[in-house]
């Protein structure tokens, strides 16, 4: 009787062995992937901030654009704000 018992011991030793080992290479395995996948998201995300770093020169001169056509367009105040003169008392 004790040697079955031993060989049923021996047995479920092994099951649990395996069980482990198939839990070891499945996150082994997923570490792997999950790794590939977050180095092609970092390297999409390098390509799109290059792309907008690419594209940046011309927003920014569109924009320098826009705003000197707007201050072309806005009448000159006959007094200058900054001054201070418009703190003075008479």
């Amino acid at each position: 009787m004790g040697l079955i018992l031993d060989l049923a011991v021996a047995a479920l030793a092994l099951v649990v062995i395996g069980s482990l080992a198939t839990l070891a290479w499945t996150l082994g395995v997923s570490a792997v992937r999950a790794t590939a996948r977050a180095r092609e998201r970092v390297a999409v995300r390098r390509r799109w901030a290059a792309g907008i770093e690419a594209r940046l020169p011309a927003t920014l001169a569109r924009a320098d654009a826009a705003l000197a056509a707007a201050l072309a367009r806005t009448p000159r105040r006959s007094t200058d704000i900054g001054s201070g003169a418009e703190t003075q008392r008479a």
